[in-house]
């Protein structure tokens, strides 16, 4: 059974998103949502070496900044997408229906301002629990313009309008699509409730940092 797309990269809350281009199945996990001076990276599903359990105290988040990076953190356009099996180099995650090709457009990040994991807030539309990222002024431009690069590419109807994010050289959600640049280097990685729980993020900020 296939699964529906997500939010798109660039979408401002409320939005009623618009079909995008006849591309075949939907992928599954990444959108970016400006909220205010932030950006919302939805990812809803991380691979497996993120430790699962219950919501523990919310009273308390796992942070850490200026931080030099234990492990690199990847933004990646995609080449192109294919059936399974997956060969030629070609990646995939747990769940997904295609095998990504990844292209050469990339913004590799090894120091964040901050990171840090975000007790839930219905109010602005984050259920669970998420990992709050501040790109260096360094680093801002750059996600920026590969950002913008992609919006141009989904323009035209080009495989490299979706972008991946893979921590340690792993890809740890499907790429999804990117409909503008996106500015300030704040980013945000959340998903579903049920899944990102304080101990799922608080290990995800782990892993990123050793901390």
């Amino acid at each position: 059974m296939g699964h529906p797309p997500p939010a798109p990269y660039g979408m401002p809350p409320g939005a009623v998103p618009q079909p995008s281009p006849s591309r075949g199945p939907g992928p599954l996990l990444i959108g970016l949502v400006a909220v205010a001076a932030a950006v919302l990276l939805a990812v809803a599903g991380l691979g497996a070496y993120l430790v699962l359990s219950d919501d523990g105290d919310d009273s308390a988040a796992a942070s850490s900044g200026p931080v030099d990076l234990r492990v690199p953190l990847t933004f990646r356009l995609l080449a192109s997408a294919s059936a399974p099996p997956c060969a030629g180099g070609a990646v995939t995650v747990s769940g997904a229906s295609e095998c990504y090709t990844l292209s050469a457009d990339l913004l590799t990040v090894r120091r964040l301002e901050e990171v840090k994991a975000v007790p839930p807030d219905p109010a602005r539309g984050s259920p669970g629990w998420s990992v709050a990222l501040t790109l260096t002024s360094a680093d801002a431009p750059g996600f920026a313009a590969l950002t913008r690069k992609a919006a141009d590419a989904f323009a035209a109807q080009a495989p490299g309008g979706r972008m991946a994010m893979l921590v340690g050289g792993t890809l740890v959600s499907e790429p999804a699509q990117v409909m503008q640049a996106i500015t300030g280097g704040q980013v945000e990685i959340n998903g579903p409730a049920g899944r990102f729980t304080r101990a799922y993020t608080e290990d995800l900020v782990h892993r990123m940092t050793g901390k």
